[in-house]
């Protein structure tokens, strides 16, 4: 017999640990307050096999997922399973989960989405982090418009762009500003668009 419910009653944290106390196998859906499949999660024997939020997958689907504070979810333990991503236990992945989200959290108020970001020289070894510069080209783009664009493909969440932004701003490569601030404006305010990154 599945289980449906509303994840303001029953959170997801609490829904993944009765999954993994129980030895629960089956599947997950996770739903957005408008009824849209925010994700799926599939559980063998009360351990993550695999999951997928948009373009993620594995663990970044999981951790994205946990910031699900409403919506709906319907878990169906007669599912057919996919086969397997990953073996991970969910009692380690809520852990990390966890403090990534805190992370997340804290970066955000250091970084809000309308913050601007504009190159200012230098460069980096990081794979993400060059990423981040090319995706910001000689112009400026919002905090909000590079998390988004580093989001294609899946390889990178909201925690992994706001890392790599928070480290490029400690090193001077970038600035970031608020609209408003000195010498910060909107920059889609009369400027030509950017290219978009490589898909």
């Amino acid at each position: 017999m599945g289980l449906r419910g509303d994840l303001g009653e029953l959170p997801l944290p609490d829904l993944v640990q009765m999954t993994s106390v129980g030895g629960k196998t089956g599947r997950l859906v996770l739903y957005d307050e408008e009824g849209a499949v925010a994700g799926v999660l599939m559980f063998r024997g009360g351990r993550l096999v695999a999951a997928q939020s948009g373009e993620l997958t594995a663990e970044r689907a999981f951790y994205a997922l946990l910031g699900l504070r409403t919506g709906s979810f319907d878990f169906d333990p007669a599912a057919q399973l996919d086969e397997a991503d990953v073996d991970l236990s969910t009692e380690s992945l809520l852990m990390e989960g966890m403090r990534r989200l805190d992370e997340t959290y804290r970066m955000r108020r250091r970084l809000p989405a309308p913050a601007v970001v504009r190159y200012v020289g230098g460069d980096t070894e990081d794979a993400l982090e060059a990423r981040v510069l090319g995706y910001l080209g000689p112009g400026a783009r919002t905090v909000g418009d590079v998390v988004e664009g580093l989001l294609v493909g899946g390889d990178a969440d909201e925690y992994d762009a706001l890392s790599a932004l928070e480290h490029l701003a400690a090193g001077g490569t970038v600035r970031v500003g608020l609209p408003g601030e000195a010498g910060e404006t909107d920059p889609e305010a009369g400027q030509p668009p950017q290219p978009e990154l490589e898909r």
